[in-house]
């Protein structure tokens, strides 16, 4: 019976301790959140009100301290009932203890308790013309591409911390490849910084010697995409929901190359993204869904096309060739056998998860732990082959909408925001990387980026 009594009380002990480390836990995570805040406030003015989370979130946040708080008092009188029970005194203090038993309108106050930034709220509004300017020259269309500017960069810092949060993101548990990577502190951090490593992350595509493919019979061509052109200007054009409207066409039209995504058409849309193509990236699954119609679409003929498909961060080509994300092989195979003079070739997906450290490195955040998206990619490739790139409606200008793409109805923030690449972090990346005005950017829709070969590092 004594030992019973004893393993009941070491049990409850232990008990104790848990839910004091729980506590703790959870404090921790708030100051965490507070020193993120901190990190926050070198991008934006100090605010002029307390940012508090939502009345919601307090509500749950201050109902799972009463709830603990209520779990611990709980065991606290079992832990003294045991004792009770090794003395003798069971009964005595049974009743005594009724009296400590808190009732169900039990209210936790606070004293000097941290508020904390609302990060699930957005900041950027969409669909507004509030800081669209019908004059470019007034000190008004400065003042309000200056707020917008602002809030843009605020959205994008709001949106990393939420997914840098340990109990929100769930970033531990969604690393489907298997990413093994210590940040550390940000290298990268001024705009020449972030260029010259760029500069080294080459231009590497999949090869007709490379294994296994030599062995299976690729018929890969030799050259290079465009054999290794350079050019002088070259637009990339996104395929943002922002350009409907835009009237941009006429001026992309006039750089020597014309960079597009997926299966953005230019039929139909040319007043507002132009009618030249050079290259196309492709993502594997429009390479692979019939609904894209690859091999036939004359969309995809005539121009060089880049492929990616992203492998496990430490994959090697046999592993990657075994467990592609989409069976991108075979298409590519039956397209070499059909156009075997097209310019068409897959990334080596090595190169996704270098461009992936470089967004990390350059972060203070902990990053999503997926490849980066085609538009990152599309600013890498087309910063290697240009001495001069500039990227429509990649930084999301005062136009920027919920319509996630120009040519398909629907809305989606995640298109501009993130919901499966990181996003917020390549976008405000190329914003600091860009050396244009602030009208150029936010008010006429493109960023202006000198091109790798033009820098010295």
């Amino acid at each position: 019976m004594k030992a019973a009594a004893m393993s009941v009380w070491i049990f409850i002990n232990l008990l104790c301790f848990g839910m004091c480390g729980y506590l703790y836990l959870i404090w921790s995570q708030y100051w965490m959140s507070i020193e993120k805040q901190r990190l926050f406030s070198k991008f934006q003015d100090p605010p002029k009100t307390i940012a508090g989370i939502s009345i919601q979130e307090t509500k749950n946040v201050r109902s799972l301290i009463n709830i603990t708080v209520l779990k611990f008092d709980s065991v606290r009188k079992s832990r003294r009932s045991v004792v009770a029970f090794k003395t003798g005194q069971l009964m005595s203090n049974n009743k005594s203890s009724s009296h400590d038993r808190p009732s169900n309108n039990i209210v936790v106050k606070s004293h000097g308790v941290p508020r904390f930034p609302n990060i699930h709220k957005p900041i950027l509004e969409f669909d507004s013309e509030k800081y669209v300017c019908s004059d470019y020259t007034t000190q008004e269309c400065k003042l309000k591409s200056k707020e917008f500017k602002e809030l843009l960069m605020k959205e994008f810092h709001r949106v990393l911390m939420s997914e840098s949060k340990v109990f929100t993101s769930g970033l531990d548990s969604q690393n489907s490849y298997d990413v093994k990577y210590d940040r550390g502190a940000p290298k990268h951090e001024t705009r020449e910084d972030v260029l010259c490593v760029l500069k080294k992350v080459f231009v590497r595509t999949i090869k007709a010697q490379d294994e296994p493919f030599a062995s299976l019979g690729y018929r890969i061509p030799k050259r290079p995409l465009q054999e290794g052109r350079m050019f002088n200007s070259c637009a990339v054009v996104t395929s943002a929901g922002a350009l409907l409207g835009s009237r941009l066409g006429e001026f992309i039209d006039t750089h020597d190359m014309v960079l597009r995504f997926n299966n953005a058409p230019v039929e139909n849309y040319t007043d507002d993204v132009g009618s030249k193509t050079t290259f196309r990236i492709l993502n594997s699954q429009v390479a692979t869904k019939p609904e894209f119609n690859f091999l036939e679409d004359p969309l995809y003929k005539n121009v060089s096309i880049l492929i990616w498909d992203p492998a496990n961060y430490s994959s090697t080509l046999q592993e990657w060739y075994l467990r592609p994300d989409f069976p991108v092989f075979s298409v590519y195979k039956r397209l070499l056998e059909r156009r075997g003079t097209s310019d068409v070739h897959l990334l080596n997906p090595h190169v996704l998860w270098d461009l992936w450290e470089v967004l990390q490195d350059s972060s203070t955040y902990r990053l999503r732990r997926n490849p980066p998206s085609s538009g990152f990619i599309g600013l890498w490739f087309a910063l290697h082959r240009c001495k001069r790139v500039r990227v429509f409606e990649y930084v999301p200008s005062v136009r920027a909408t919920r319509r996630c793409h120009y040519h398909a109805a629907g809305d989606d923030v995640g298109c501009t925001l993130g919901a499966w690449h990181p996003l917020a972090q390549e976008k405000a990346l190329a914003h600091r990387m860009s050396d244009n005005s602030d009208l150029d950017v936010f008010q006429r829709g493109f960023i202006d980026v000198a091109g790798l070969r033009t820098l010295h590092c």
